[in-house]
C-alpha cells in the first residue's frame, strides 16, 4: 500500500489532472490524502464532490510544505500503516505506470528513497528535474533542469536525493530518522532531507521509467522575493545541520565565495528588492544557527557513512 501525500494551497486549477492521473494508474493499491492549508479557492469542496475516495486533512493555515506533508505522514503513519509514502505536488500529472515504477526502485534494503524523472509539463521535450545534487561547492540544484530530453538521464543509478515534487519514500525512513524540517516552511527541505537520509545510511535511487510531468513554479511564480529569501534562510540551516565538520571546514569558502558572487548578481542583473531579499533570509538563517546547531546534534550522531561516501555523492 503507498500513501499519495499532495499539498495544497488554492490550486484548484491543477487538481484535476493530477487526481485523474492517479485514477488511471496501473497499480491500484494506494490511498491519497490531500493537506490543505486553509486554501480560499474552494479546493476542498471540489475535491469532496469530485473525488470522495481522497482523504482530506484541513488546516488552519497556510503551514508551508513542509509541515504539509508532515501532517500527511503523521496521518499515513497512524492509519495507513503502508510500506510506501510518496509525496506529490498538486501541479503534476503522472504516467500510467508511475507509481508501480516508483515502486520497483526499492530493491535493496538500503534504499530509502526513489527518485522519478520529472519532465515540463508544458513542454515535454525538456527535463523538469532528473534527481537532486548539491555542487561540491555547496549549491542544490536540479540535474537537467530545462535541457532538452535525449536520453542523457536514462540510466538507473544512485543519486544524492529526489525532488519531493514527486519522490517515493519507505515508511521506515521517517519512522527511523523523523520528519521534514518544519522550519525551513518551503525550500530545500527535501534535500535537506535526502542529506539526512543519506548520512543514516539510505541512498536514494533513480529511476528514469517513472515519469511524471511537472508546471514548475505554478504556485510560486509571483512570489520570487518570498522565495528567494527562504532559499537563502535555508541553505544556512542545510549546511549547519548535515555536513560534517571535515566537509564543512573545507567547504565554507566555496560557500562564502559563491554567496558573494550570488548576491552580486542579484544586485547587478536584477534588482535590489531582489537582493535584500537574499540578504534578509541569509541573516535569518544566521539567526537561527543556534536552533540548527542542536538538529546537528542529533543528525550527526546517527552518522553510518563515511565522508569518502559523501564526497562521492556530492557533485
Amino acid at each position: 500500500m503507498v500513501s499519495i501525500i499532495i499539498p495544497n494551497y488554492n490550486g484548484i486549477e491543477h487538481l484535476k489532472i493530477c487526481f485523474d492521473s492517479l485514477r488511471n494508474q496501473s497499480d491500484r493499491e494506494y490511498k491519497i490524502i490531500l493537506v490543505d492549508n486553509d486554501s480560499k479557492d474552494d479546493s476542498v469542496k471540489f475535491t469532496e464532490q469530485n473525488y470522495p475516495e481522497v482523504k482530506i486533512l484541513k488546516l488552519n493555515s497556510n503551514t508551508g510544505f513542509a509541515k504539509a506533508v508532515n501532517e500527511g505522514i503523521k496521518y499515513s503513519q497512524q492509519y495507513v500503516k503502508g510500506e510506501f509514502i510518496l509525496l506529490l505536488n498538486n501541479d503534476t500529472e503522472c504516467d500510467r505506470n508511475f507509481l508501480s515504477e516508483m515502486i520497483k526502485g526499492f530493491k535493496n534494503n538500503d534504499t530509502g528513497i526513489v527518485a522519478c524523472k520529472m519532465i515540463n509539463f508544458y513542454d515535454r521535450t525538456k527535463i523538469d528535474d532528473a534527481g537532486d545534487f548539491i555542487k561540491r561547492k555547496g549549491s542544490p540544484y536540479a540535474r537537467g533542469f530545462e535541457e532538452k530530453d535525449l536520453g542523457q538521464f536514462d540510466k538507473k543509478e544512485y543519486i544524492f536525493g529526489a525532488c519531493a515534487g514527486a519522490a517515493m519514500y519507505k515508511q521506515e525512513v521517517f519512522d527511523r530518522i523523523g520528519l521534514f524540517d518544519e522550519d525551513f516552511f518551503a525550500y530545500y527541505e527535501d534535500v535537506d532531507f535526502s542529506f539526512k537520509a543519506q548520512l543514516a545510511g539510505y541512498k536514494c535511487y533513480y529511476n528514469p521509467s517513472a515519469v511524471c510531468y511537472h508546471k514548475r513554479g505554478a504556485t510560486t511564480a509571483s512570489k520570487i522575493g518570498f522565495q528567494t529569501m527562504l532559499c537563502e534562510k535555508n541553505l544556512v540551516a542545510l549546511r549547519i545541520k548535515n555536513y560534517p565538520f571535515s566537509l564543512l571546514l573545507t567547504s565554507f569558502p566555496f560557500f562564502v565565495i559563491v554567496r558573494i558572487k550570488r548576491y552580486y548578481i542579484f544586485l547587478t542583473r536584477y534588482s535590489f528588492s531582489l537582493f535584500m531579499s537574499a540578504l534578509k533570509g541569509y541573516f535569518k538563517g544566521l539567526l537561527e544557527v543556534p536552533k540548527s546547531l542542536r538538529k546537528r546534534s542529533m543528525i550527526q550522531k546517527n552518522r553510518k557513512v563515511s565522508i569518502k561516501y559523501l564526497e562521492s555523492i556530492l557533485k
